[in-house]
């Protein structure tokens, strides 16, 4: 590997900026200096995705951004490197779920160090490995600025270190808060932020970092059971991933740690109601007159969830959670609300209190299920001939297409342009429902379909597909010669 190239930004961006030194104190730097100053904290992340695309493994190296941020050689890095990336040759962006393997860290003054995943954060989009030879003298890290109070129209500064050994240039930006987001976590949207910028860290202006560019899931319950309102890369503060790192961070380590990286993609077990809700603020419950302390208003209940089962409903007010207080009042409470119900295993009995408009209350009972499969973690299959890959219809999609959860189907997670099913113009997102006038419920069926499809050879291959609530039919027409071919 090449010696990584520190580009400096030109003369034109030489905006002064601060760097750290010592509370409340500062001195002015240069971009360059700046730059040069955190660039040994970031790292260019090359990792080997395996995949299965159109039926066939497919191997590719890929890309990210990494940010040391522990003296031990723990390092940050953005969630999306778990969908496959472009190859060399381009001709698909979408497949199975990769494996990720081959860590290695390459640093703009040539340090080069291999690390292995511990562990990814489905709620934040966010990753962490651990670099498996630091040096003795411990890595050079980013430290946080653990109480930072964000405001509108403020300016911080972010940065990657991609070099032109990658196509790629460094990118120092200034971004700006634009807005503080009504959401459960610190969030906030950002001015100036490109996709380039995942998982990259953001600066104050003292050189102290205060987050990082994050592109939060938009499953319903991604963890947090309500439905986040934002999308595209955001700011995520510090303090919302804090006890994930600290977490991690004390969890013991094996020397081999393979088989930590080998489970870090699991889906993990965490109890699931079925429920979408907001705060009850004081004004709220006053006008409603609900007894003070706070609590959660129920927005959404999901159909055939244990939420449904227990005979909840949208605007019922919940109050209790095994005899305590839900201190519920404003959209920040609501995570530790989330959180609690998280800490609960899969067929716990949760006792809460519902509250009328009035003050009458009344108990009732949810047991647990376990989190739905979501979109990251559904099996996928691929048809190699048709070269499209589907992959079983989740619970979040469903939601996302407002359809009840009986439907049936493979939803259509990638195709190559050029590919039969591509020709016929279908694209990623739809649900199909039948092939060649059979029907199609899940994988299995799918399989079968396409078997009985190049078996049989017709002229025209009819795909009927569903997206949200309107239908349609794709044409495929194949040219058969080459089946043998694929097989």
């Amino acid at each position: 590997m090449r010696r990584l190239i520190l580009l400096l930004l030109a003369a034109s961006l030489c905006i002064p900026v601060l760097a750290q030194a010592g509370p409340g104190k500062g001195k002015k730097r240069s971009v360059e200096e700046f730059y040069r100053e955190a660039s040994g904290t970031i790292a260019t992340v090359e990792f080997i995705q395996e995949f299965l695309a159109n039926g066939q493994k497919q191997q590719t190296r890929g890309f990210t951004d990494g940010v040391v941020i522990t003296e031990e050689g723990l390092v940050l890095i953005s969630g999306r490197v778990r969908f496959p990336q472009r190859g060399g040759s381009g001709r698909i962006s979408r497949g199975s779920r990769p494996e990720l393997s081959g860590f290695r860290l390459h640093f703009s003054d040539g340090r080069s160090h291999d690390a292995v995943l511990l562990s990814f954060e489905d709620d934040l989009n966010l990753g962490l490995l651990q670099i498996t030879d630091p040096p003795a003298t411990g890595m050079p890290h980013i430290r946080f600025r653990k109480k930072f109070k964000p405001k509108v129209g403020q300016s911080l500064r972010s940065l990657t270190l991609y070099s032109e050994d990658y196509a790629r240039k460094p990118i120092l930006a200034p971004v700006g808060i634009n807005a503080l987001l009504d959401t459960p976590q610190d969030v906030w949207s950002l001015s100036g932020a490109s996709s380039q910028l995942l998982g990259a860290p953001l600066w104050d202006g003292r050189g102290r970092v205060v987050g990082v560019v994050a592109q939060v899931p938009m499953s319903p319950w991604a963890g947090r059971q309500v439905t986040p309102r934002l999308s595209g890369p955001v700011g995520l503060s510090y303090a919302r991933f804090a006890e994930w790192i600290a977490e991690e961070a004390a969890k013991p380590r094996s020397e081999d740690q393979s088989d930590a990286a080998a489970g870090a993609q699991e889906q993990e077990r965490r109890a699931w109601l079925g429920l979408m809700f907001g705060p009850l603020d004081s004004d709220l419950a006053a006008h409603l007159k609900i007894s003070e302390g706070g609590g959660v208003i129920i927005s959404r209940v999901v159909p055939s969830s244990p939420a449904e089962a227990a005979g909840l409903k949208p605007l019922d007010i919940l109050v209790e959670l095994d005899g305590q207080r839900i201190a519920v009042e404003k959209d920040a409470d609501t995570n530790a609300f989330s959180q609690a119900i998280r800490g609960y295993e899969p067929g716990s009995k949760l006792s809460f209190t519902r509250e009328e408009p009035g003050g009458e209350r009344s108990s009732l009972t949810i047991v647990a299920a376990e989190t739905p499969t979501s979109n990251l973690h559904a099996e996928r299959r691929s048809d190699e001939f048709f070269e499209i890959t589907v992959r079983e219809v989740t619970l979040d999609t469903l939601l996302g297409h407002r359809l009840p959860p009986e439907t049936p189907g493979v939803i259509v997670d990638g195709l190559t342009a050029a590919g039969w099913a591509g020709l016929s113009g279908m694209r990623v997102g739809g649900i199909i429902q039948r092939i060649a006038g059979h029907e199609v419920s899940d994988l299995d069926s799918f399989e079968a379909a396409m078997k009985i499809v190049r078996e049989q050879k017709p002229a025209k291959v009819m795909f009927f597909v569903r997206s949200g609530r309107r239908t349609r039919f794709f044409v495929a027409e194949p040219d058969w010669s080459e089946l043998k071919d694929t097989e």
